[in-house]
């Protein structure tokens, strides 16, 4: 990374501080803080607010930060918490985070302005401008090749859907021994026809950061500093894997689900685009609101009113060029979560409106206090991003809850696993790809929901009664295997 690149993020950025809402917004914040309730709440139990110091000790959450957009700017923007136990630093405005898979829409960004600028075809074979590595040529690509549009809406039939990332001080492979699988991962291949079925994939966007270096003639990270995050006056973010040693002391180390420093204190991403984004809420809400005044027909840095609406349209499902869109009462939103070792985060924002929020945490267990912060945040400010969900529980009949244990496999690609167990009444559902354990209670015979986040699975049976496969959220059928 160059002397100029990391000077860019050093060097440009507000005065360090754990808050920077005014002495009005302040009121706001607390009202949110302190006014915390489950996203599930089940028939005939009465629940008390909580307040968000509270829930972070409840659910080992060392710290989280967070940005709310209305009216075209950031209204307030707080640090909650604990960056790092052994230096004992607090989260605050400016601490670094990692973005996870945040860090894709973001890349994306990147890919627009190339083919803006008439350097790519969004449409064209990948192969064409890859000079590096090249998609390995089978069947599927054959008949269909990849392109720059797939990759971005995970069409590509490539496989990986995500990295573990590296311990620092380990050996960190280059973008091209990751797609050849001679890191800690599998080789990333096609192994579906491209364009046929949505698939998420990290390795595609490994493959998209690739070329995108190989087409600029510099370095990922630098390209994107230089043509994206500069412009976008994002001087908190960096693509930059390893992180400088000059940025240490504003980032936060990561935690598990238990509130424990991880060993070399967070991972190494090399898979930048994918995963590798270290960047803060307020820079993040800088990012969405230049797309909102973009798709409103005013440019901001390298984003165009043309580029803002190529990116926010609906290709596959619910994904656009980069981020996901979710038609909502109020108007389409664009989101995207994101995961690494030890952070958890999300943004939301409407596409149309000039409101959003974006959260950000250091560690494994967020999800709980994700799920209420953001019904608190969407409550107060009147939003329909996420509402809470009364729902009444009812017992299985034995013979069905003990016939809807076992393991149970994507249709699409079996790679994908859930594995479903009983205690008591409830059902503990295990995300085999994610290692994320979701606990369930039935409130149908057919439909169990997840006492967190709300989200509904659907039993399906054959003829005989026997139960062949389960569907998550409507969308994704997991065959018993």
């Amino acid at each position: 990374m160059s002397k100029l690149l990391y000077c860019a993020i050093f060097c440009s950025s507000l005065l360090s501080q754990t808050s920077f809402a005014t002495d009005s917004a302040q009121h706001q914040v607390q009202q949110v803080a302190q006014n915390l309730l489950p996203r599930v709440q089940l028939e005939g139990q009465k629940y008390q607010p909580v307040d968000l110091q509270t829930r972070l000790q409840e659910t080992h959450l060392p710290g989280l930060s967070l940005a709310v957009i209305k009216d075209g700017k950031v209204v307030w923007a707080e640090g909650f918490g604990i960056a790092d136990k052994k230096q004992n630093r607090k989260v605050t405005t400016e601490t670094l985070f990692q973005a996870g898979s945040i860090s894709k829409p973001v890349a994306a960004l990147a890919v627009l302005k190339l083919a803006q600028d008439g350097k790519v075809d969004l449409d064209a074979d990948v192969n064409q401008y890859l000079t590096s590595w090249k998609v390995p040529t089978n069947e599927f690509t054959k008949a269909n090749p990849v392109t720059l549009r797939q990759l971005m809406t995970h069409t590509s039939g490539l496989t990986q859907h995500g990295f573990p990332g590296y311990v620092r001080g380990s050996k960190i492979p280059t973008d091209v021994e990751v797609l050849m699988g001679k890191g800690n991962t599998d080789l990333v291949t096609v192994d579906t026809l491209p364009g046929k079925a949505w698939r998420y994939s990290g390795g595609g966007y490994t493959v998209m950061e690739l070329l995108v270096a190989d087409v600029t003639k510099m370095p990922f990270e630098e390209y994107v500093q230089q043509a994206i995050l500069t412009p976008l006056g994002m001087h908190n973010s960096t693509y930059a894997q390893p992180l400088p040693k000059t940025l240490w002391s504003k980032a936060s180390a990561a935690f598990d689900d238990k509130g424990e420093q991880v060993e070399g204190d967070w991972h190494v991403y090399p898979e930048q685009a994918a995963a590798g984004l270290w960047t803060t809420p307020v820079d993040l809400a800088k990012y969405i609101m230049a797309v909102q005044q973009a798709y409103a027909g005013n440019t901001v840095g390298p984003i165009t009113p043309e580029l803002a609406k190529q990116m926010l349209e609906v290709h596959h499902d619910v994904w656009g060029l980069g981020p996901e869109l979710e038609q909502r009462e109020q108007g389409l939103v664009f989101t995207h979560g994101g995961k690494n070792k030890g952070f958890s985060n999300r943004f939301e924002a409407f596409v149309e409106k000039d409101e959003g929020m974006v959260l950000m945490s250091n560690g494994d267990s967020a999800s709980t206090v994700f799920g209420e912060l953001r019904i608190a945040i969407s409550e107060h400010y009147g939003w329909n991003f996420i509402r809470s969900k009364k729902i009444t529980a009812i017992t299985l009949p034995e013979a069905r809850a003990k016939q809807l244990e076992g393991l149970y496999a994507y249709e699409k690609d079996h790679q994908f696993k859930m594995k479903i167990t009983r205690e008591g009444t409830r059902f503990n559902v295990l995300d085999m790809a994610r290692d994320n354990l979701m606990a369930f209670v039935a409130t149908e015979e057919d439909t169990l929901i997840e006492l967190e986040g709300g989200a509904d699975v659907t039993i399906e049976t054959n003829d005989k009664g026997e139960i062949t496969a389960v569907i998550w959220r409507g969308l994704y059928r997991f065959e018993r295997i």
